[in-house]
């Protein structure tokens, strides 16, 4: 009997091939996006999931209002000692630095740590590891035994490998994975400052049991310690298993929040698919109502006829699993790349297996709603249907089309407003004209090049002497200053200074001066600040006052924005290079200009430059072009914006694909109608009308619905960036005419094409 199913539900599908075709794919598309993302969702979520004592191992942040999520990663060196001796909470405490580490002699690549001898007591304290008290000046470098075979089977000499002392292997699956650890013994960067001031590893604590965390945080928010070169710091507790997604890796493709994001418009996406079918379902029911009658005339049970019905809503489901399968290994490798997940195939198969086990329940249930109503009508009902009146003719069928138009129209304004901000954020003004402009770091050559020379380069327009890191952003630089001295008003504010060169700083990145006027040549203790700074004094003009003793502010300048648009711009100061420690005795940072077109010629004309003044300059000039950079800042939107696009294309078309065959299906059940108002002396743009007329309802509802949740989301989203745009009213007309657009070129062809034909062979046929 299930065979006999079977082959009615695919006769039903060659019958309606395009809409099946349509139903298929875009259930199949919108599966393979959703459990892509959501494995991947799932692997961010599990890292440490090994670790028996995720729950008592915490992070600790610095807050850094400057770093993306307003927490940064590293912090001060003493850390780990000072929370291990003051806080009893604390079982053991442990500064952890990664990076990865090359083997010499060897082209073998490893996760490599830089830590102390609580290590272990931390992270895996079965682990039983005895270590000389003191260490030796080189320390000790542990190896695990995986990694140690690993650089045998590679060649590398015995001499290099007897270093090494051999500890257990852990799960990689980590935010401390480790192949090598070297435990070295701490030593100060340089005596003249506190060791508070250098910053160069992360911490991490473990706490008892039962420890009271809320408790431990509040006491972390104001840590002052003496002598330390600190204000009073705040510090966040972030739980082990949470650092990967609350403290993300800078070279991630897709942030976490975006992650979510695009698994939401995925879910969006099945759902329109399962909508649209089940559209057409009923709709397919409704046609093969007398069949069904019939058939329970001659006998058959309620029971036969849901499963008859059930065969076929499945067997579409399971098609388009099938193909989504397919879609899922041809772009399995794509994603693993965009992803940069390590894990066994078998992770992503066990994935989809129960992402399609949980549709094909949902779907079954959603389904089982139809098939029941049909079957609660009465023979006489299903044989000779009422007719129906009004506007919707249709309730079921005007509220599924109705649901795809908000999903499709939600979709588009997201992509819309995503693809605006993106191109806002990078092609905008920046506050500095950075287009065409190479940061030339020659800090590893023994002999630099010299300004002269690189503006002697054909392709070259322009080159300034820059010593500090602009654009690539790597250090940053700040100092406090009491402002409005003597009044009420006064207070201590914290500056972030750039110490520059003038004023070809100015003149070479076309900033312009706002208030003021920019630093002369030659000129010592002044200094131009930004527009955040500015709004500090108020109403009162900066100009002419002194910030201490000897600096006086001459200009004020637009905010520069050098750093992720999710950071905020710091009151900031630029002063000259004259007379303070960044002096160009060294002169190995150059940034330059270049003609259009002659970027690619220029670095290799500057490299051959460098070549004759040092025999091995590989890897050791940076080129950093500023306007790659900032692009990077936009990495994760470009590549959800170009997802997100994908899914809003899928969306539309099923949806285009709904609204036709529905046209279709009722220009063939009113066919007689439509002839007998032509011969009454209907015109074609009048049957339009009254088929327009049900749609528009349905189109404009649609937009009520869809734009106010769009804009509450999408606004919430653009918060975050320091610059955004505006959700102007032609953003709203835009995409309400697109989608006006789509709906009514979907009806036109085929309500023309049904107005056009014979009244008279119409009626014959009929």
């Amino acid at each position: 009997m299930i065979l006999h199913y079977l082959k009615i539900a695919w006769r039903n599908i060659l019958k309606y091939k395009t809409q099946s075709i349509i139903s298929v794919m875009g259930l199949a598309i919108g599966f393979t996006a959703f459990s892509f993302t959501l494995s991947w969702i799932r692997y961010e979520m599990s890292y440490d999931s090994h670790n028996p004592d995720a729950d008592r191992i915490y992070r600790v942040a610095i807050v850094n209002e400057k770093e993306i999520g307003g927490l940064g990663k590293q912090v001060p060196d003493p850390l780990g000692n000072y929370l291990k001796s003051h806080f009893p909470e604390i079982e053991a405490a442990t500064m952890v630095g990664t990076n990865e580490y090359f083997m010499r002699d060897s082209l073998v690549s490893s996760f490599s740590l830089q830590t102390d001898t609580s290590f272990f007591k931390v992270f895996y304290p079965e682990v039983k590891m005895q270590f000389p008290d003191p260490l030796p000046e080189n320390g000790i470098s542990l190896i695990t035994s995986s990694f140690y075979d690993k650089l045998k089977d590679r060649g590398t000499p015995d001499s290099l490998l007897m270093d090494y002392k051999i500890i257990p292997e852990k799960n990689k699956h980590s935010n401390v994975a480790y192949e090598i650890i070297n435990i070295r013994p701490y030593k100060m960067p340089s005596e003249k400052h506190s060791p508070w001031a250098f910053y160069s590893k992360s911490a991490y604590i473990r706490v008892y049991p039962q420890t009271d965390i809320n408790l431990l945080q509040q006491k972390l928010d104001s840590i002052q310690v003496e002598d330390s070169m600190q204000d009073i710091m705040s510090y966040k507790l972030i739980p082990l298993r949470k650092v990967h997604y609350i403290m993300p890796n800078e070279k991630a493709n897709i942030q976490f929040e975006h992650l979510r994001i695009f698994a939401a418009m995925s879910l969006l996406v099945i759902l329109c698919s399962l909508f649209n079918y089940l559209m057409l379902f009923v709709n397919r029911i409704k046609i093969r109502s007398r069949v069904l009658a019939l058939r329970q005339v001659n006998g058959a049970s309620h029971k036969q006829l849901i499963l008859l019905l059930f065969c076929e809503f499945l067997f579409i489901l399971l098609l388009s699993l099938f193909v989504g399968g397919i879609l899922s290994e041809l772009l399995s490798h794509s994603f693993i790349k965009l992803s940069q997940i390590e894990a066994f195939k078998t992770y992503f198969i066990r994935e989809i297996f129960l992402y399609a086990g949980g549709l094909v329940l949902l779907s079954a249930l959603v389904s089982l709603v139809p098939m029941i109503y049909f079957m609660r009508k009465g023979v006489h009902e299903n044989i000779q249907p009422a007719p129906h009146d009004g506007i919707i003719k249709n309730g079921f069928t005007a509220t599924t089309i109705g649901i795809q138009l908000i999903i499709g129209t939600l979709l588009i304004f997201a992509t819309s407003i995503f693809l605006s901000q993106y191109l806002f954020l990078n092609q905008s003004d920046a506050g500095f004209d950075r287009h065409r402009v190479v940061h030339m770091d020659m800090r590893l050559l023994r002999e630099p090049v010299s300004l002269s020379e690189v503006k002697s380069i054909a392709g070259v327009e322009d080159a300034i002497y820059f010593p500090v890191t602009f654009l690539p952003r790597t250090i940053s630089s700040r100092m406090s200053f009491r402002l409005n001295k003597g009044t009420p008003d006064e207070r201590e504010q914290e500056f972030e200074v750039f110490p520059v060169e003038t004023p070809g700083f100015f003149d070479f990145f076309h900033i312009k001066v706002l208030e003021g006027r920019a630093i002369k040549e030659e000129e010592v203790n002044v200094c131009v600040m930004n527009q955040t700074a500015r709004k500090l004094f108020g109403k009162e003009s900066p100009i002419g006052k002194k910030l201490d003793e000897i600096r006086i502010i001459v200009g004020v300048i637009p905010d520069l924005y050098i750093d992720s648009p999710l950071v905020p711009v710091f009151p900031t100061l630029y002063y000259s290079t004259i007379n303070n420690r960044y002096s160009y005795e060294d002169k190995n940072t150059i940034v330059y200009r270049y003609a259009e077109g002659s970027g690619a010629r220029v670095q290799e004309l500057l490299e051959e430059l460098a070549r004759g003044k040092d025999n091995f300059v590989y890897n050791k000039i940076g080129f950093y072009d500023m306007d790659e950079v900032y692009k990077e800042y936009t990495r994760s939107e470009r590549y959800l914006l170009i997802l997100l696009s994908i899914m809003t294309g899928v969306a539309i078309l099923i949806a285009v694909f709904g609204i036709y065959s529905m046209i279709t299906l009722s220009c063939n059940q009113r066919r007689k109608e439509i002839a007998i108002r032509k011969v009454n002396g209907a015109r074609a743009k009048e049957i339009l009308a009254m088929f327009f007329k049900q749609y528009a309802f349905i189109t404009v509802l649609s937009c009520i619905i869809a734009f106010p949740v769009g804009a509450l989301i999408m606004q919430r989203w653009l918060e975050q960036y320091t610059r955004r745009i505006a959700l102007e009213w032609w953003l709203f007309a835009g995409v309400f005419l697109l989608i006006a657009l789509i709906v009514f070129g979907s009806i036109l062809f085929r309500v023309l094409k049904a107005a056009g034909e014979n009244p008279a062979e119409v009626v014959k046929s009929e």
